[in-house]
């Protein structure tokens, strides 16, 4: 069979869905989550609402254009409440499908709204919603998702293209990193990750109490590199076993410094690849207690 016929292929087969449910429930969770933060702050009427209309957002996108549909001091507040709903809807699998669409574009006014509070992972998870409500499987409730019976089947090009996206993502982090400072690799002075983790505006780590550790960060760093190069084994039969590299990581991270949602909107996304052999091992634990 030609490359092009092994790619036909492995797009086209049928595979278990609660991969897939499970991603749509966790990214639908974790935007909630950290809109309800933002809520629990009290930080909703700043945030999302422009300077001249008394909040805290300066200069925004070309694209917010929501502004025009209600008042300035209405319009944000109004599409992080869209957001929030949306996303509680697709957790639930509610009218999943037209809530996904609905919620990424909310989600990303939100965005043309302060362009500076739009990171990566934003834009990343709205990606992955919009590629749920096209390619997605039907969506179930989390109860209805991952209770017995007969598997309910998928087409597998969705996961496999929430893969690749995870690949790029991965591979130009560690491009970037090498390119723009080479000291990740061979350092010069004090280590970046060490820089990175005990800066105050974003680090956890106390600068003093790592003193002397410079060869830690360094070895660190360099894994970092090369977990984040090596990316494309997410699409072979060792994803499994590269992605415990992955998520250590991400929960380092998550550990050590203050970045609101990324790691768990990263960590959303790693049902793809896990959903799959523990779903083997569950079926193989009844067939061996029954």
């Amino acid at each position: 069979m030609t490359a092009w016929g092994r790619f036909v292929t492995a797009c086209s087969r049928q595979e278990d869905d609660r991969a897939l449910q499970a991603v749509r429930i966790a990214v639908c969770c974790v935007v909630a989550l950290d809109l309800l933060r933002v809520a629990q702050l009290g930080l909703v009427a700043q945030l999302f609402v422009p300077y001249e209309a008394g909040g805290m957002v300066g200069e925004s996108h070309w694209a917010w254009v929501f502004d025009r549909v209600l008042p300035p001091a209405v319009a944000g507040p109004t599409l992080w409440a869209t957001t929030l709903g949306c996303m509680v809807l697709g957790a639930l699998g509610i009218a999943a499908r037209p809530a996904l669409v609905v919620g990424a574009l909310a989600y990303a006014q939100l965005g043309h709204l302060d362009p500076g509070a739009d990171l990566g992972i934003d834009r990343l998870l709205r990606t992955v919603m919009l590629l749920l409500a096209v390619g997605g499987p039907p969506a179930l409730s989390p109860w209805r998702a991952f209770q017995g019976g007969a598997a309910r089947l998928t087409r597998a090009w969705p996961r496999l293209l929430l893969l690749w996206v995870l690949v790029l993502v991965y591979l130009s982090a560690g491009t970037a990193k090498l390119v723009n400072q080479p000291a990740w690799v061979v350092p010069h002075g004090r280590p970046v990750l060490y820089r990175i983790l005990a800066d105050p505006l974003a680090g956890r780590l106390d600068a003093v109490a790592v003193q002397g550790w410079d060869w830690l960060f360094t070895l660190l760093g360099q894994g970092t590199i090369a977990l984040e190069l090596s990316a494309p084994l997410l699409l072979t039969r060792f994803a499994p076993r590269w992605a415990v590299g992955a998520v250590v990581m991400h929960l380092g991270i998550a550990g050590l410094m203050h970045l609101g949602m990324f790691s768990w909107g990263m960590l959303a996304l790693y049902p793809a690849v896990y959903a799959g052999p523990v779903i083997d091992w569950l079926a193989r634990r009844r067939r061996g207690l029954g």
